[in-house]
């Protein structure tokens, strides 16, 4: 037996623990029981939760601090291999935002259908007044002011998982002015259309705008530009670890500033370690605290300047949790210093002390006070402090090399598409291999680079003597 393959990467250090307690006492209470029945990590089942929290709560305040108004949205994304149970853990913390969907989806329905049918009798009147010859031009400009013409029901769609940026842009013009973008399998947005190299500037600057002041600007030819303001989106992606670190390493995502709007945890794997449990959560008094609390905020009246555009009253903090929050800031900035504790994570850490103040603020919202409490403010940075940790640890994983990304690209593919103990050739590697790795000089030179580490071996082939078969670590 040879030696097992060597890794194309190095290994994680331990995942920071995810005080879930900081979530107060409904959100704790149901990560709990949640990670307890579904055994996904607590770090899976607490982002679920909270970015549930987030988007119930983003409708109805913003944060002000010195006259610095930040609307409470924020953006998680949660790294967790197939397998990790997070479908069910996606499932369980939205059930209600699908059921309010679900409910308000059926009455736009009906709605519409009246709509239209007014349509129709307003256009056809319209027509009939102007084509009535025996009508003088100011007789038919009175009956036509004189019709009200029909106003289309709002499109209440609360939850969209692949959008494009113009989508997003679309949804929250047409439609409900607070959404959610939340993918339990976030390689389908992070691969999608949204993301192709001629689109990924253009949605992460709409999600970065949006994130900063809940507003952005639409450019069209015909119809439909224009500036549109008081909209809120809250984001949430699940995904596999292999794709995030595209993500991660993306020298875009950093320099445009998207990462450090994101607050991103990596669980270690529950996986191997669970046993079913016989309980109903829909039954348990904490699953059934939350989910009354959630509802109760998606089916109230949200502050509305009309009825595309929000319009929330500021939140403020009491003054020994604006002293707090003063203190924490300066504490972060020192951080940022040459020798400091934050400099990996510069942009993370200088944006911190505003995470901080949108989970306060989403924290005093969900749990129903008229500011924010300095015990609220302990909690956001306990949480913003596991945030900082995840980035030290995961930011110099994504910088990886290019060329071992794309072999760890290729490795992928052979496994999935080609397997153990078939031979194929260099000609197959780039003809059908990944699409990054589309010419012979860059498949040979990724190529060597798995022979190196010991996961191909040369392969006896009859048409070519440039042949490799995959060996899988033992």
């Amino acid at each position: 037996m040879g030696e097992a393959p060597m890794p194309l990467t190095r290994e994680l250090p331990p995942a920071s623990i995810f005080p879930h307690e900081a979530l107060g006492t409904i959100g704790s209470g149901v990560v709990t029981l949640m990670h307890q029945v579904i055994q996904a990590p607590v770090a899976l089942v607490g982002q679920t939760i909270l970015a549930a929290m987030n988007q119930a709560s983003q409708p109805y305040a913003n944060v002000c601090i010195d006259g610095r108004v930040s609307p409470l949205s924020e953006y998680f994304l949660t790294l967790g291999e197939s397998g990790e149970r997070k479908s069910a853990a996606d499932g369980w913390a939205l059930a209600g935002v699908r059921q309010q969907q679900k409910q308000l989806m059926a009455q736009y329905e009906q709605d519409r259908d009246v709509f239209e049918k007014a349509l129709e009798v307003y256009e056809t009147t319209s027509k009939r007044i102007l084509a009535d010859k025996k009508l003088s031009p100011e007789a038919k400009q009175a009956q036509l002011q004189a019709l009200t013409k029909p106003q289309a029901p709002v499109m209440p769609l609360l939850i969209v998982s692949e959008p494009s940026s113009e989508a997003i842009q679309r949804q929250l013009i047409i439609g409900e002015p607070s959404i959610g973008l939340v993918n339990d399998e976030g390689g389908q947005f992070l691969g999608g259309f949204a993301m192709s190299a001629e689109k990924r500037l253009g949605t992460l600057t709409t999600l970065s705008r949006l994130w900063d002041r809940g507003e952005f600007d639409r450019v069209r030819v015909g119809d439909g530009s224009g500036s549109y303001y008081g909209r809120r989106l809250c984001l949430h992606l699940m995904v596999q670890p292999a794709v995030a670190a595209s993500l991660l390493a993306d020298p875009l995502a950093r320099e445009q500033g998207f990462l450090a709007r994101c607050l991103v945890s990596h669980p270690t794997s529950t996986a191997g370690t669970r046993t079913y449990v016989e309980t109903d959560l829909s039954t348990a008094p904490a699953y059934q605290a939350y989910n009354a609390r959630l509802s109760e905020l998606l089916a109230g009246q949200w502050p509305k300047a009309n009825d595309h555009e929000l319009d929330p009253p500021n939140l403020f903090l009491s003054p020994q949790a604006k002293r707090t929050w003063i203190a924490i800031y300066n504490d972060l900035e020192a951080g940022l210093a040459p020798e400091g504790p934050f400099v990996s994570v510069r942009a993370l850490a200088s944006k911190a002390p505003e995470h901080i103040a949108r989970l306060a603020g989403t924290f005093a919202v969900f749990e129903g006070d008229d500011e924010v409490h300095e015990e609220q403010v302990d909690r956001a940075l306990r949480l913003m402090l596991h945030y900082l940790d995840e980035a030290q640890r995961l930011w110099g994983a994504g910088q990886i090399k290019p060329e071992l990304r794309l072999a760890q690209e290729l490795l992928q593919w052979w496994r999935t598409k080609v397997g153990t103990g078939r031979v194929i050739t260099l000609t197959d590697v780039y003809r059908n291999g990944p699409s990054a790795i589309r010419s012979a000089a860059v498949a040979r030179s990724v190529v060597c680079i798995l022979l190196d580490h010991g996961w191909l071996i040369t392969g006896a082939h009859p048409k070519s003597k440039e042949a490799f078969e995959l060996m899988e670590a033992r």
